[in-house]
């Protein structure tokens, strides 16, 4: 072994030490985070009593002292008074309709899930809850609460979410502090053809012996808002997370892993985002103060795009 081979490997076992380090912290604020969670969970309690109408705000807790900002808004955000009341269909409805479903639907990652068949469902979400896990294992479990409707039983939805702290032994200088382990979703307890996730066909089929034509009935798949709450493998555990033999798995073996993979990185982006982001900033999105960078990118390159059309047009006249 060279000299300078000697010294990347020498700053391999430095860069384990960081990662060490970076664990501790992160078990630290682990720590805090359990620990405020009880600090947050009452101040949760009340938007959720605001937004389901359960609760009706006094004068004192309606009055905004920013005024400056409030018009600032209205002007550029379109939130005054007139325009929710257009938007919901009366400023006197109860609580503050449709809360959830607009916060999601104001996000490129959760508004792209939702399908035009998700959304009278989703009109019925009451609230999203995060739970900490306050032992190891580390994660946490996402929360939908609903009021009671046509579509499924259940008055809550979860999605659990485990992680693991080991260092990943194929790959050690991995930068990920912690890695998706588990996960877990609620199995929904549809009603009679009320599942918005499957798709029903009605054939007739004619048997050839008797001549006897019989109607059959098939469900299909489709995507729905509500595939978060699909348990990706039997038992949850992420396929990379198992020991298993790859040397002996066939290739349609190795592509299926590949695409469980993909489901649960997914999963992964889609919880931490409503975790960290959705669930503490909600109103901001629900009012438009808060911009989702992928939806604005995506407005400009269809602004783009329409410019490019228009000079391109332009173009043919000229030359015509």
């Amino acid at each position: 072994m060279d000299k300078l081979q000697r010294r990347v490997n020498a700053l391999k076992n430095v860069q384990l030490k960081l990662a060490d380090a970076e664990l501790k912290l992160y078990e630290e604020i682990n720590k805090l985070e359990s620990k405020y969670q009880s600090v947050f969970e009452p101040i949760y309690g009340e938007r959720e009593k605001i937004v389901s109408g359960e609760h009706e705000p006094t004068d004192e807790e309606a009055n905004w002292p920013y005024k400056d900002e409030q018009e600032q808004d209205e002007e550029v955000n379109g939130n005054s008074a007139k325009k929710l009341k257009t938007e919901n269909g009366s400023a006197d409805a109860k609580g503050v309709p449709e809360f959830w479903l607009k916060c999601l639907k104001s996000t490129s990652l959760l508004g792209g899930m939702i399908q035009p068949y998700d959304e009278p469902v989703l009109k019925n979400l009451r609230d999203i809850r995060v739970r900490l896990n306050t032992e190891k294992p580390h994660g946490y479990t996402l929360e939908f609460h609903f009021n009671e409707n046509e579509y499924f039983a259940n008055k809550v939805l979860t999605k659990t979410f485990e992680l693991s702290t080991e260092r990943d032994q194929e790959n050690p200088l991995s930068t990920d502090t912690t890695r998706l382990y588990k996960c877990v979703g609620s199995k929904i307890e549809w009603n009679d053809g009320k599942n918005v996730t499957l798709k029903v066909t009605k054939k007739k089929q004619t048997n050839k012996s008797n001549g006897q034509t019989k109607e059959v009935t098939r469900e299909e798949k489709k995507g729905s808002f509500f595939d978060l709450f699909d348990t990706h493998t039997q038992d949850g555990v992420k396929p990379s997370m198992k020991v298993t033999d790859k040397k002996n798995s066939d290739n349609d073996d190795l592509d299926e892993e590949e695409e469980l993979e993909h489901l649960f990185e997914l999963d992964y982006e889609i919880g931490q985002f409503i975790k960290d982001v959705l669930v503490p900033k909600a109103l901001l999105y629900y009012t438009g103060e808060l911009i989702d960078d992928s939806l604005d990118s995506m407005d400009e390159d269809d602004e783009d795009d329409e410019d490019d059309d228009d000079d391109e047009s332009e173009g043919d006249e000229q030359k015509n």
